[in-house]
């Protein structure tokens, strides 16, 4: 069931799932493979909002002007509640039926579980418009423990229905799953950045933005160009010019992570690329997802 401090936020889902949501595929698919890649897609979007969750929260504690973080994290707390809410029992309006299969429902019933208690530790937060450094290191300590599970259960659900439909290439479907999860490694990377602003484990999260920094370099490469058995090259002019774009809009936030990760002390500057820069990025990456959406073989 919803927390009752949730619905205020309902207003504005409709505009959030416009923004960082899914693009319907232009041409006629069979309807189990545009649901699949639904499934995948949406499901890899909750790995982003538990650290867009996360992310929003320290830039609470931390004061950082140059985004609106209330509002922030409020419109993703309330989008992940829906979604998690239609990827189990459906939802006519984004083209969800309920999840049949035994194994992934079961999965996502135990990020409902996890939902439960760090959405505990939110409440607080969306009350007052604060969060301590205390409460905010147990948000990040929950928020990485749904991000563990829901990774586990996009996996699955790539894994299932790529191998069960014939027009949802295996493939097409864990690229998908991993285009999907470069929109959380901008969220995680600019967490960690507002981390060791804030102080908090200041050396382990050096150490998490300097592989998260890489990853999300390594995993743009990968999907740009290939890597046999595991990612295709990206499939068409349009994702390729797409995925350009995000390779260009990261160099400026990829500098700002580097530096926090080598221990630079953080400037004005840099705290301005993460807060608004990184949300170029995770916009660029989200709309890349939709197109691959659209890649799935006309039946």
């Amino acid at each position: 069931m919803m927390k009752p401090y949730l619905a205020g936020s309902l207003a504005i889902v409709a505009i959030a799932v416009t923004q960082i949501g899914f693009v319907p595929p232009a041409f006629a698919q069979s309807d189990e493979a545009i649901e699949a890649a639904r499934r995948v897609n949406i499901s890899g979007r909750q790995r982003m909002l538990s650290q867009r969750i996360s992310k929003a929260a320290c830039f609470l504690n931390t004061g950082t002007e140059t985004t609106d973080a209330p509002n922030q994290l409020a419109d993703a707390v309330a989008l992940f509640e829906t979604s998690l809410q239609a990827l189990l029992h459906g939802d006519e309006n984004i083209g969800l039926g309920p999840e049949q299969n035994p194994p992934i429902r079961e999965s996502l019933l135990g990020v409902v579980d996890d939902w439960e208690g760090f959405s505990d530790y939110l409440q607080k937060a969306l009350e007052d418009g604060n969060v301590t450094r205390p409460a905010l290191a147990e948000i990040d300590k929950s928020g990485l423990k749904l991000l563990a599970d829901m990774n586990s259960t996009v996996n699955q659900t790539a894994h299932i229905y790529g191998d069960a439909l014939p027009d949802m290439p295996l493939m097409l479907s864990l690229t998908i799953d991993l285009a999907g999860r470069q929109r959380m490694f901008t969220q995680k990377a600019a967490k960690e950045f507002c981390l060791i602003d804030a102080g908090v484990d200041v050396e382990e999260n050096r150490a998490r933005l300097a592989k998260t920094t890489q990853l999300f370099t390594t995993t743009l490469d990968a999907l740009q160009n290939g890597m046999p058995g595991v990612v295709m090259a990206a499939p068409n002019d349009q994702i390729r010019a797409q995925l350009k774009l995000a390779f260009d809009a990261w160099e400026t936030p990829k500098a700002a992570l580097e530096s926090a990760a080598t221990g630079n002390p953080i400037t004005d500057a840099q705290r301005n690329s993460i807060a608004n820069d990184m949300e170029q990025v995770l916009t660029l990456m989200n709309e890349a997802v939709g197109m691959y959406e659209q890649a799935i073989p006309a039946s």
